[in-house]
């Protein structure tokens, strides 16, 4: 019987075939009530939590307290804390790990927003109040991240939705 061999790719070979994604990170400012801090970008009509993208040889956590103190001009002292994963697959990007931080609770009398030019506003509210800014899909999202602050959980989400299976 005439077996062929299959060869076996060459570690090249099998890097180039891995899925290459970014990931992004972001902090989850709030205040007693749960009121959560979203920012106004500049680049496109979309509130967001203060983060961005994580740079070539940064770990998520780096790239998070980075990004806080270029657009909000604040410095995170705390150790960091996972607030859960959202496997984001947008129509229009490649595929992408949002790493999301929880943030320290903060009130306006405590807290100095210094926006970088990559931002023009920002906004301390119930996630109700978000609603008419954000559209439905992202007021899912804001509530599914203000009941794990709450209960202290962990979340792991896709495309901003719970994963059911």
């Amino acid at each position: 019987m005439d077996m062929a061999v299959q060869q076996q790719p060459t570690h090249e070979e099998w890097l180039a075939s891995m899925v290459r994604t970014t990931s992004a990170a972001s902090v989850v400012f709030h205040d007693p009530e749960l009121r959560l801090l979203l920012l106004h970008a500049t680049y496109e009509d979309a509130w967001q939590f203060p983060g961005g993208t994580v740079e070539h040889g940064q770990d998520p956590w780096e790239a998070a307290v980075r990004e806080v103190e270029e657009e909000i001009a604040y410095q995170l002292t705390s150790p960091p804390a996972l607030l859960g994963v959202d496997w984001c697959r947008p129509p229009d990007l490649a595929p992408y790990t949002q790493f999301l931080f929880r943030g320290p609770s903060i009130t306006p009398d405590n807290l100095t927003v210094a926006l970088s030019h990559e931002h023009d506003a920002w906004g301390l509210r119930t996630v109700e109040e978000w609603e008419p800014l954000v559209g439905p899909q992202q007021t899912a999202r804001l509530a599914l991240v203000r009941e794990a602050l709450r209960t202290g959980g962990t979340l792991y989400l896709q495309d901003g939705g719970l994963v059911l299976s």
